[in-house]
């Protein structure tokens, strides 16, 4: 591995019963942005949680900076605490006020349990975009989301690609918003001959 890669990739394939798309090699710095696209079914799922380390690759190697923290954002987010908790009120026992006043302001006072699917996202999407981590996958984070989230997200991804040190952030995408500065992989279905 090279020693300033956080995850290094070789020769990987993603999958179950056989692999979803063709080898890949990749290197993760911290700071850098990847932005991984394909079509449906290509194994962009399964890839994020190759790399996260929740499936074992079909092929190849991935090795991983020691201690390396990850935080993965799946399309299929975790549920939100139900009760009488307010956003601001989960933000805060997450230990992230701060968020209350920055990517959530208009649904601060509003119930965790009422808010719209769009508006859970934004939440969610929120606190992992604060969670200290060196490699942070996001799967579809935009999914959910209406146009004006789409481009706050979006602003947030061109600022964090123009930031040294940070984390390494890949990103599983179909919107057409991109980053300029982001490495983009296109995963390439196996198929048969």
């Amino acid at each position: 591995m090279s020693a300033a890669a956080l995850l290094q990739a070789r020769g990987l394939q993603a999958g179950l019963a056989a692999p979803l798309f063709a080898a890949l090699d990749l290197a993760l710095q911290a700071g850098s942005v990847t932005l991984v696209s394909g079509d449906n079914g290509v194994g962009k799922s399964s890839l994020m949680r190759t790399l996260a380390g929740e499936q074992a690759p079909f092929a190849g190697t991935v090795q991983r900076a020691h201690a390396l923290r990850v935080c993965h954002f799946s399309q299929h987010a975790a549920q939100l605490p139900a009760g009488p908790f307010s956003v601001a009120d989960l933000l805060a026992l997450a230990g992230m006020p701060e968020l209350a006043h920055a990517w959530v302001p208009d649904d601060r006072g509003q119930r965790v349990d009422r808010l719209s699917g769009g508006q859970r996202q934004r939440l969610l999407l929120a606190m992992a975009l604060a969670t200290p981590c060196d490699l942070l996958l996001l799967d579809e984070p935009t999914q959910y989301l209406d146009a004006a989230s789409r481009h706050v997200f979006v602003a947030w991804l061109t600022t964090a690609s123009a930031r040294a040190g940070g984390p390494a952030i890949v990103v599983v995408t179909h919107d057409a918003e991109t980053v300029e500065s982001a490495h983009h992989v296109r995963l390439q279905a196996i198929t048969d001959a």
